[in-house]
């Protein structure tokens, strides 16, 4: 007979697995479906190995959607600017992606305007792939974004209850509101050094606090 005790822990070690994994399924489709609605917005087609398509955006991709647009419309163009500095390649593109993501937490600060802040860039980067022939290395950011997320950003969201804290931020004020009270200035650029590869990357950005 098995006993009340052992039956009651891998209860609550199922739930908490089961947990973590609902958790990462939905950081990976809000950001499948960000790149998608992106890409699409700028006439690529892009299939994501033929998952997640042709999926109705749930409250949080709308709302990811809508704070996208908005970081777009003012941000967008500095991140361009900055990708366009970069020489990509299919082999440094992951790294350099990594080590970006990074600058835009250096300083341990994390708050709903960031992560948007990291989906703009996302997005711009993907239209970059895209744009210069490796539509291939999407598949690889939608996995180091997700990943990034659910592990050195995790402690930070579980605080924040999860995404829908996110929702909690975006319902309190105007996306333009936000773009004024929550999100970072581009006013500077600096030079980063990563594993021998020179380029341009993001520095003392991000400042504001939650």
């Amino acid at each position: 007979m098995v006993s009340t005790e052992y039956v009651f822990v891998n209860e609550i070690a199922y739930t908490c697995s089961l947990t973590e994994t609902m958790a990462e399924e939905s950081t990976r489709a809000i950001v499948v479906d960000y790149i998608k609605y992106r890409l699409d917005s700028c006439g690529f087609s892009w299939d994501n190995d033929g998952r997640q398509l042709n999926v109705q955006p749930n409250e949080v991709q709308e709302a990811m959607r809508l704070l996208g647009d908005a970081f777009e419309e003012r941000y967008g163009r500095n991140f361009t600017d900055m990708i366009e500095k970069i020489n990509l390649t299919d082999d440094n593109a992951p790294d350099i992606f990594s080590a970006i993501m990074d600058e835009m937490f250096t300083d341990g600060v994390v708050n709903w305007g960031r992560i948007v802040a990291l989906f703009g860039f996302t997005g711009r980067f993907a239209v970059y792939c895209f744009q210069h022939n490796m539509p291939a290395m999407v598949d690889n950011v939608v996995e180091l974004v997700t990943t990034y997320i659910d592990s050195k950003l995790r402690n930070w969201m579980d605080q924040h209850n999860h995404w829908n804290g996110f929702l909690e931020f975006q319902a309190v004020e105007p996306a333009s509101s936000k773009l004024d009270l929550k999100w970072p200035s581009f006013g500077s650029l600096c030079g980063l050094a990563i594993a021998g590869l020179g380029f341009i990357t993001l520095r003392a950005l991000f400042t504001q606090h939650s």
